[in-house]
């Protein structure tokens, strides 16, 4: 772990989670989302929920403890670690976010994507440097659900999955490493589940 904050773009259910984790972990958490207000909405859920679980005795820390700050623009992720994108399931929006990143983040900042289905090959087609862009799938809610899958384009440099595989143990997950296949592996294992249950229930609806 570094000094280095963790910048968490997208302030929904799952970036909000993401950087609640961080944050519980000890990381410096910045947090930026495109509509007025979200980011700073998000400090106080976090800051809410981690207070509620430490009068339960279920949060190894107190809310006092966390260091959490809403950023106005992404010039204010220069300094991150890493960036992690939880923003919408756009391939166009994400490759947008993650240039403009590029732009401003120093040479070792890792640039991550919570996507679930979406190919980090195809998300950094157009950087200069793709080698860094790495998927980092958490599962909702974030705080509670273990598992984190790792997955590698194929310009992902092996150094930087690593890289995001140590980050996410460090916030006590556990990793699984995904080659950028559709759904990766626990969406791809379950869809025809869902499917079968989708056409299940469409049956029952003829009787």
């Amino acid at each position: 772990m570094t000094d280095a904050p963790v910048g968490v773009v997208g302030t929904g259910a799952m970036g909000t989670g993401i950087a609640q984790v961080a944050a519980v972990a000890g990381r410096r958490v910045l947090l930026l989302d495109s509509a007025d207000g979200a980011a700073e909405r998000a400090t106080t859920r976090i800051t809410e929920q981690v207070e509620a679980l430490a009068a339960k005795g279920r949060s190894p820390v107190a809310p006092d403890a966390l260091s959490l700050r809403a950023v106005p623009d992404v010039s204010a992720l220069a300094g991150c670690e890493v960036v992690i994108e939880a923003v919408t399931e756009d391939l166009a929006a994400k490759k947008s976010l993650f240039a403009e990143l590029e732009r401003v983040v120093g040479p070792d900042c890792v640039l991550a994507s919570n996507s679930s289905s979406l190919s980090p090959t195809a998300m950094a087609a157009g950087l200069a440097h793709p080698e860094r862009l790495v998927g980092l799938h958490f599962f909702n809610p974030v705080p509670r659900m273990e598992l984190v899958e790792v997955i590698s384009g194929l310009a992902t440099s092996p150094a930087v999955a690593s890289q995001a595989a140590a980050l996410a143990r460090g916030w006590g997950k556990t990793v699984v490493f995904s080659a950028a296949t559709p759904a990766f592996i626990v969406n791809r294992i379950a869809r025809p589940y869902y499917a079968e249950a989708w056409r299940r229930s469409r049956s029952s609806t003829r009787y």
